[in-house]
């Protein structure tokens, strides 16, 4: 699987460096699809050109994480795409509805759940419940042969979370500050490198601000940044 990082920063993040959380992930057999589309995300999706994923999945309902949806469903409407599938937890269905019925011409098929889950083509994509400020899921893609857990905001140590995580093959993790975020939900860089082995992990969701802190006191493992690609 080929996995491309489109938006790598935190909901703290300042400025354009690093847009909010969004990655793409395409099969050795061409399906693709997205998780996440945050703020600046949608922009990045258009200059790559990567606009032929089949399904988006969304991991909560935070601005960060969902707000480049809305103007991406404009730019489908104008380019006359084809409705795109939009997975969620309960709530992204009242939040376009509100943008629908103040004006603007956007739609999408939208498929809620506590869980989400789905079988698109060789991919089968499923979550589990993450441990964030409000709800949020992890999800899991698997092609048959690999596996990769994308764990969007959670506070570790979370059980579902590291359950999923002992057989994967590549976890991409948030890392949302240096030391001690767990009164907003999120895991720290520190509590990171003494859980999770460096050779499966992939720290993202990074305040721009900090970015050389974070390098300092992780050096050795693989910090995500936009346009990243990785090979699983």
């Amino acid at each position: 699987m080929k996995i491309i990082f489109i938006g790598t920063g935190a909901g703290a993040t300042y400025g354009s460096k690093r847009v909010k959380s969004s990655i793409y992930i395409k099969s050795n057999e061409g399906t693709s699809v997205l998780l996440d589309l945050g703020t600046g995300a949608n922009f990045k999706i258009e200059d790559l050109n990567l606009l032929d994923f089949e399904a988006i999945f969304i991991t909560h309902l935070h601005i960060d994480h969902i707000n480049g949806l809305f103007d991406h469903l404009v730019q489908r409407k104008i380019l006359r795409m084809k409705e795109i599938r939009v997975y969620s937890p309960p709530g992204i269905l009242n939040v376009l509805d509100s943008y629908v019925k103040s004006g603007n011409n956007i739609s999408a098929n939208v498929i809620e759940s506590e869980l989400p889950k789905a079988k698109i083509s060789d991919l089968e994509i499923y979550s589990v419940e993450a441990c964030h400020s409000i709800y949020a899921v992890s999800y899991i893609i698997t092609d048959g042969e690999k596996k990769i857990i994308y764990t969007g905001d959670t506070l570790e140590p979370c059980e579902t979370v590291l359950d999923e995580a002992k057989d994967a093959d590549l976890i991409i993790h948030e890392g949302s500050c240096i030391d001690n975020c767990k009164q907003y939900g999120h895991t720290s860089v520190k509590q990171l490198i003494e859980m999770y082995d460096r050779n499966k992990l992939i720290i993202t969701h990074i305040p721009a601000q900090i970015e050389n802190q974070v390098k300092e006191i992780a050096k050795g493992y693989i910090i995500a940044h936009d346009g990243m690609i990785v090979d699983v």
